[in-house]
């Protein structure tokens, strides 16, 4: 019986672990990755994926990523206008679309506000702007009236995530400063 009793125990305990993760790693708006999630798994992935320095070989076979930092144009004005509701759908539907074009095995989260960010694996920084020019016209041509613009880097140059953000941010803020509706490559 006590054995029985110690299976139930680790049974609730892994679905408590399991409710707890996700409480602590998903957006609860948008049910896409907060920063805290997307920071934790992309380190995982980064890390999986780098260079073994000793053995002079990829632990696998991708030779890039691309981080794509999304950012929903004029999102302020919507909520002022709306109401936080109509930006909470505005959210919602901006992620879902991002959500359906890229793959399974790309990290999607909310970085904050209307910021969403992406980790696209295996994917240099001209196929990355590719895709999100996709999603960009995708989302453009809704009938909601919104845009979105992007800033892309790529781990080509730097492998050091907090570097090749900078060059995404740079990039964004390029595109907020010279008309927004559009994606820049840093």
């Amino acid at each position: 019986m006590k054995n029985k009793d110690h299976l139930s125990q680790i049974s609730f305990l892994k679905k408590r672990i399991k409710f707890l993760e996700k409480i602590v790693y998903l957006d609860e708006l948008i049910k896409i990755y907060n920063r805290r999630g997307f920071l934790d798994l992309t380190f995982k992935i980064l890390k999986e994926l780098q260079i073994d320095e000793k053995l002079n070989k990829r632990k696998f076979k991708f030779k890039n990523h691309a981080l794509v930092i999304f950012d929903i144009d004029n999102f302020k004005k919507i909520n002022d206008l709306f109401g936080h509701s109509a930006g909470d759908k505005i959210l919602k539907i901006v992620s879902k679309i991002i959500k359906n074009n890229i793959r399974s095995c790309d990290i999607l989260g909310r970085w904050g506000g209307e910021e969403l960010i992406s980790l696209l694996i295996d994917t240099n920084k001209n196929l990355a702007f590719k895709i999100v020019d996709k999603i960009r016209k995708k989302i453009k041509n809704k009938k909601i009236n919104i845009t979105i613009s992007g800033g892309i880097s790529d781990f080509s140059k730097y492998k050091n995530f907090k570097k090749v953000f900078n060059l995404a941010d740079k990039a964004l803020y390029k595109v907020k400063k010279t008309g927004k509706n559009k994606i820049i490559i840093n």
